[in-house]
């Protein structure tokens, strides 16, 4: 049987993929990191940018190694996590919704999207999981909090 919910999510953080890969056509891109992922042309709302702690609190078929990330929100629209799993990409906001995508150079390479509601000490949301074939090998619920100097 399908769950049409988590489609629906599924659904919604491919959109925001697409729109962070820049498939709607051309448009211009603030310089590049020297990761090579590119931010967003706007730049997210000041309020989320530091360190913040993302637990998968719900996960559907294949996970990640470890149970939680510490993410980096940087004001040019990048991030970055730290640990045994070092994802590299880029975000936006809209209004208190967040859209993010990254990819870990593992073998093989796996990307990661998040979408949710977030604000400036807290978000929560859905994650999905893919392989570079395409493939989408699993996926979820994440909540996040903020931290002060790393996520220790």
């Amino acid at each position: 049987m399908i769950n049409f919910r988590l489609s629906r999510h599924a659904l919604g953080i491919c959109a925001a993929v697409a729109m962070l890969a820049g498939c709607g056509g051309s448009q211009p891109m603030m310089g590049a990191t020297s990761t090579g992922v590119q931010p967003a042309m706007h730049p997210p709302e000041q309020s989320l940018q530091g360190y913040y702690l993302a637990k998968f609190t719900t996960e559907v078929g294949s996970s990640l190694p470890e149970s939680s990330l510490c993410i980096r929100f940087k004001s040019s629209g990048s991030w970055s996590s730290s640990g045994s799993e070092n994802f590299n990409g880029t975000f936006l906001t809209a209004g208190k919704e967040l859209f993010a995508s990254a990819v870990w150079f593992y073998s093989p390479v796996v990307y990661l999207s998040l979408q949710g509601s977030v604000n400036a000490k807290q978000g929560s949301g859905h994650f999905i999981i893919s392989w570079m074939n395409g493939y989408t090998s699993g996926g979820g619920t994440f909540s996040m909090t903020r931290k002060q100097k790393g996520c220790s």
